[in-house]
């Protein structure tokens, strides 16, 4: 081979392998964390496809960075969403947002009033003005994580959200979970007793600015069983609770969803599985309606690797409604 041929030779091996280097580094670029390159998203719900009357699996493309993702709660002005999650299981659980700018959804990053300890269980107020969440930050005063946890709130502000504070009912920090509120204002949330495993839901009502002393939601709610997370419509019409271990589990599941109506005398039914195609042999919590309640959605966990975000057509509520309330 001539000189000039070899030359000619390396050349086009340098620039075969100089564009597949390219490529990689450029590929490189475009990928986020352990996942594909992040997507863009346009349109309400992250530009998702609306699901029928079969749960679907929601936005699974935001999550790749994410072992674990729960509790998805949007702004009432659609603009805003938070989601609780974790990376791996030695990941402690906090609070990630994404924001809608010039059509276009952000990609997850940490939210404004999320610490270095647990934080999860996030709910706005009807009007968006106020975040409520589970928080195991120190309490104001101390330096040493709370044990049990405790209901916090921030307050939207022009600049943005506002330092969180503890939620008091009655005067008292409130430890609970998993807290939703009304349009009128009551605060719905599931509280552990010191001395026994039993978990159950309470209410407590906004009176001169205050939330008072909270209240037992009775027996058509609460069991010998563990009522953990909730969600409840705008106009108390109705309450989805998970239930922990109760013996009509669907497929024998740690935890089911159940639902409950609110009757015309005030009181509430007693609490009905939601069906199978809500509940399966693995753990279904975190039930949530979109602020159009045209949505539900919920958390699906497999108890071993992976849990993830379904939502379905919310008009499977009105499908479970007694027929004496229809």
């Amino acid at each position: 081979m001539s000189y000039l041929g070899k030359v000619n030779r390396d050349k086009n091996i340098f620039s075969y392998l100089f564009v597949i280097v390219c490529m990689v580094i450029c590929s490189g670029c475009t990928e986020t964390g352990r996942g594909q390159a992040f997507p863009v998203l346009k349109g309400p719900y992250l530009g998702q496809k609306p699901p029928g009357m079969i749960p679907e699996v929601f936005a699974s493309e935001v999550f790749t960075d994410f072992k674990y993702t729960f509790c998805s709660v949007f702004s009432p002005d659609g603009n805003e969403y938070y989601f609780a999650a974790a990376r791996s299981e030695n990941d402690k659980a906090g609070i990630y947002w994404m924001r809608r700018r010039n059509q276009k959804w952000t990609k997850p990053e940490p939210a404004p009033f999320n610490s270095l300890e647990i934080d999860h269980d996030m709910r706005f107020s009807a009007d968006g003005s106020q975040i409520f969440f589970q928080s195991w930050r120190p309490l104001p005063g101390s330096n040493t994580p709370d044990e049990l946890g405790c209901l916090w709130f921030s307050v939207r502000k022009k600049t943005g959200w506002s330092e969180p504070q503890p939620v008091k009912c009655g005067g008292r920090i409130l430890r609970a979970g998993y807290p939703d509120i009304s349009r009128n204002g009551t605060l719905y949330f599931s509280t552990r007793d010191k001395n026994t495993r039993n978990v159950d839901i309470h209410s407590s009502r906004f009176i001169n600015g205050t939330f008072a002393s909270p209240e037992n939601l009775g027996n058509s709610i609460n069991t010998e069983y563990i009522e953990g997370d909730l969600c409840v419509s705008a106009d108390e019409r109705f309450i989805i609770v998970s239930c922990w271990e109760r013996p009509d589990n669907t497929g024998g599941g740690e935890s089911d969803l159940y639902i409950s109506f609110r009757q015309n005398d005030g009181s509430w039914t007693k609490l009905i599985n939601m069906g199978e195609n809500i509940n399966t042999e693995y753990i279904e919590n975190c039930p949530t309606i979109s602020p159009d309640e045209r949505y539900f959605f919920f958390q699906r966990f497999d108890g071993r690797d992976k849990s993830e975000t379904y939502w379905v057509d919310a008009r499977i509520i009105e499908d479970l409604k007694p027929e004496e309330l229809k």
